[in-house]
């Protein structure tokens, strides 16, 4: 999230002088920048932002409103992360115990692949086939030689 000071490009215990330097710096290096044309919309909206962030922080009974606020807001993402955190945790845990369960009751892959691979010999012979009879005339050859 960017703040006000990230804005000016100073940190959070700046001087009110840092701050004005801050300032400064910033829109002398986007009027400078732009070379005398006109500014485009999103040039004259970052000009306002940093206008505004160096109104706020050179005030110090608005820059403290702001510091606090910001805190807040801090506090609360951090506390959101958390919630965060612990609900991934849980479906992580969750996740683990499910996989645990199925394992129990499926082959593993190397189960699955060593019976594949076992020698022919471990396998069931295929079912004999009955022997076709002779024919009366083969029998009969047979006979009279």
């Amino acid at each position: 999230m960017k703040t006000l000071y990230d804005l000016l490009g100073v940190s959070r215990q700046a001087s009110l002088i840092d701050i004005e330097h801050g300032y400064r710096r910033h829109l002398n290096r986007h009027l400078l920048g732009n070379g005398g044309r006109p500014l485009r919309k999103r040039d004259q909206t970052r000009l306002q932002s940093m206008r505004n962030a160096y109104l706020v922080l050179s005030s110090p009974s608005r820059r403290q409103g702001y510091d606090r606020a910001l805190a807040e807001q801090e506090e609360k993402r951090n506390r959101m992360l958390d919630i965060g955190g612990a609900i991934l945790a849980v479906a992580s845990l969750v996740t683990g115990l499910v996989m645990i369960v199925l394992s129990s009751h499926f082959p593993t892959l190397e189960e699955l692949t060593s019976a594949s691979n076992a020698p022919t010999s471990s396998l069931p012979s295929p079912p004999q086939t009955a022997s076709v009879p002779a024919s009366p005339t083969t029998s009969l050859v047979t006979a009279s030689r």
